[in-house]
């Protein structure tokens, strides 16, 4: 195998034209250079200078093997500069497994903010139940799990990314659009479409109800927000959801709209301890936050009526 650091002092005397240039460029002795060159062209079987008029030349040979000594630096240089934007976190791959609501939402919107900072990132976004974000973080399958419901798993590590709340989601032109606020007593006579009670959310929403002495009766139920969203106008339903969905373009024709008593939802990060994170990981984390956080405070903003 040959000494890349050969390769390297012989290009240097090619580019510098001398021994003494080179060991200076290279910080190394003249007559280390000079040892250098004969050891490579033992190695080699090639003769690659010879002295003209008291001038170091290239041989033929030196010529002919120049250019894939250039290639190899090129190389070289590539890997070390990916080493350097992989650790300022401009290039890397990302892989995400989410619930669905919050893929479609809080991390397409902070893809999409950090694909214009670092063009050079992929990503891999899988949206899938809330189990099977568990099991890819805690088979390391995944840099990252999101989850909007709480996931007690011991083997895990789990950091909030924001406190938010379950919304209504109705048609702009929905009789209730006029309030800003409201609650299981007007929600009473309307259908109402939201998650099943057997998820976490599901089960407070009809406790909630109970608790007010209101009957809790889901004309839809459905594990998917955007799917919920998408039944609002067909069945003229309230949607009891997370508020993360209209942060989307996909449901224009939609307001949303605060429910009492207030039922909160923490969307948060899973992460396996046998997974080291990566910078850019960090980084695109952060990026959620953001992108979250932002969703939140919009909601505190007051309804426009409908």
């Amino acid at each position: 195998m040959l000494n890349v650091r050969h390769l390297e002092i012989f290009r240097a005397v090619v580019q510098t034209g001398s021994v003494s240039a080179a060991g200076r460029m290279l910080y190394i002795s003249q007559p280390a250079v000079t040892k250098t060159l004969r050891l490579l062209e033992g190695e080699l079987g090639l003769t690659l200078f010879q002295r003209v008029k008291g001038r170091l030349v290239c041989t033929p040979e030196a010529d002919a093997l120049m250019p894939e000594v250039e290639r190899l630096f090129g190389s070289v240089e590539s890997v070390s500069q990916a080493a350097l934007e992989i650790r300022q976190g401009v290039r890397g791959r990302i892989t995400v497994a989410s619930v669905s609501a919050l893929s479609m939402s809080v991390v397409a919107q902070a893809v999409n903010a950090f694909h214009q900072l670092h063009p050079q990132v992929q990503f891999d976004v899988r949206a899938l139940p809330t189990r099977h974000v568990v099991e890819y973080v805690g088979t390391s399958q995944v840099d990252m799990g999101i989850v909007d419901v709480p996931t007690p798993v011991a083997t895990l590590e789990v950091e909030e990314i924001c406190k938010s709340e379950v919304v209504c989601v109705l048609h702009r032109d929905h009789p209730l659009a006029r309030y800003a606020r409201l609650t299981p007593e007007l929600l009473a006579d309307w259908p109402i479409i939201t998650f099943a009670d057997d998820t976490f959310t599901g089960f407070r929403l009809r406790e909630a109800f109970r608790e007010r002495g209101v009957p809790y009766d889901t004309a839809l139920v459905s594990n998917s927000t955007g799917t919920l969203c998408a039944m609002v106008q067909a069945l003229n339903a309230v949607a009891l959801v997370d508020h993360f969905i209209l942060m989307t373009s996909a449901f224009p024709q939609l307001v949303m709209r605060r429910f009492s008593p207030r039922i909160d939802m923490q969307p948060r990060f899973l992460f396996s301890p046998m997974r080291p994170r990566s910078a850019i990981v960090a980084q695109f984390a952060d990026a959620i936050r953001t992108a979250a956080r932002t969703a939140v405070r919009r909601l505190s903003r007051p309804a426009k009526q409908g």
